[in-house]
């Protein structure tokens, strides 16, 4: 019933069952959406992403794809933590992303991370690289064909996309990676430690795997 009070808001398109699973919208979601003053804006860009991911359904390229999932959500804007959920360091999962607008760069290569995924592109090809960009944290996607390919960097702050050898804005620190968190973590011991632990609990989550924390 909660659901049937906003569909009236969307097109038949927005009909489309697996984008509203993909993102894991529930009830309560419908509900704020539905009494949120920017209720308009949360829909279009569910609405933008569905469109997107059925225009790309049939589609065999996968820098098709990868464009096309920059251009979308570079449209966003780029906020800090602290002004959007008022906390020093927050990585959003997509879901919050897309309600929200806005964020920062961690929340940019979350959502396009798992747009591609669900795009077909395989995993193997994608990474997360963290890097310094004008003395900077930053945190950018990278997508390698195979081993013996060009590495192409999805960022939003350089959004046209460019081989690792061209961003010479940037200096690689690390790639991140899951890590057992089933496992004690010091995460006060380094930025990399913290890193793929916030970049683990996204991770579980939206591949929908019950996280195994240390009690």
């Amino acid at each position: 019933m909660k659901k049937i009070l906003i569909i009236t808001f969307l097109t038949i398109n927005f009909l489309v069952a697996s984008t509203l699973s993909d993102l894991r919208i529930t009830d309560d979601d419908f509900v704020k959406i539905l009494y949120s003053s920017k209720k308009n804006y949360v829909l279009d860009r569910i609405n933008e992403l569905m469109l997107l991911k059925k225009s790309l359904k049939k589609v065999d390229d996968d820098f098709t794809k990868l464009t096309s999932v920059n251009d979308l959500f570079n449209e966003y804007d780029f906020k800090s933590d602290m002004t959007v959920y008022k906390k020093n360091d927050y990585w959003a999962s997509r879901k919050e992303f897309i309600f929200k607008g806005s964020g920062d760069c961690e929340d940019f290569v979350i959502a396009k991370y798992f747009t591609l995924l669900e795009l077909g592109i395989d995993e193997s090809k994608l990474s997360l690289l963290h890097n310094l960009h004008d003395n900077q944290y930053h945190l950018v996607l990278a997508y390698q064909e195979d081993q013996f390919s060009d590495v192409f960097i999805l960022d939003n702050i350089n959004k046209k996309i460019l081989p690792l050898t061209s961003r010479n804005d940037i200096l690689v620190l690390y790639t991140l990676k899951t890590i057992d968190l089933s496992k004690a973590v010091d995460l006060t011991s380094d930025l990399q430690t913290l890193s793929n632990y916030k970049w683990t609990e996204i991770y579980l989550k939206s591949k929908n795997i019950k996280l195994r924390l240390v009690n």
